[in-house]
């Protein structure tokens, strides 16, 4: 498998290279010597969250949609992770590869990891509705408040889906942050965080 990566950014030890070169100065992670020991940890911190979500896991009849990754974007407004999306989506074999080992020792483990993210984005959303005092009966005001919120519900799932799944795994800041942005890319482009375009 080959990863893109970015000729002018060389990380230092096993660190995450920041580039931000270029138009308006976008900052772009760069995985270079990270990605190859996000495995190590991608898979114990997968079936960390599928055991955390086990007991409140209830199976969702149905195929999980995976459609264009910029009419999403745009049809839920997302704009500061917009770009970030797009770099990792190339990323996202490394997380099925491993999602479907864990599926075959554990059978519907990957729809388990999916249904603990699809939870933890319902769980953020009514939050903000309680916050922001919405009435969810209200299609176009819910609608209104996912868009004018995108950005911060990514940040809000992404800082909770590891929360109780991180303590017993020895590893490095910034890997772990790079997994928990890998995780919940993967989440973004299946349809499990944000709306499924009409």
């Amino acid at each position: 498998m080959i990863f893109p990566s970015s000729p002018s950014t060389t990380a230092s030890e096993s660190g995450i290279a920041i580039n931000s070169a270029g138009t308006n100065s976008p900052i772009n992670v760069s995985f270079q010597k990270a990605l190859g020991s996000l495995p190590s940890i991608l898979n114990p911190l997968l079936d960390e969250i599928i055991a955390v979500y086990e007991p409140q896991y209830e199976e969702v009849e149905g195929v999980f949609i995976d459609p264009d990754i910029d009419i999403k974007i745009n049809y839920n407004s997302v704009r500061v992770y917009a770009e970030e999306i797009r770099d990792q989506s190339g990323y996202m074999s490394l997380i099925e590869e491993i999602l479907d080992c864990i599926d075959n020792e554990t059978p519907k483990a990957k729809n388990k990891f999916l249904w603990a993210i699809n939870k933890k984005y319902k769980d953020c959303k009514k939050k903000l509705f309680i916050e922001m005092n919405i009435d969810t009966s209200d299609k176009a005001a819910v609608r209104e408040a996912i868009c004018a919120n995108a950005d911060k519900i990514i940040t809000d799932v992404s800082k909770d889906i590891i929360k109780h799944s991180v303590g017993h795994i020895n590893s490095t800041i910034e890997l772990i942050e790079a997994a928990q942005e890998l995780i919940v890319c993967y989440g973004f482009i299946n349809c499990q965080i944000l709306e499924k375009p009409e």
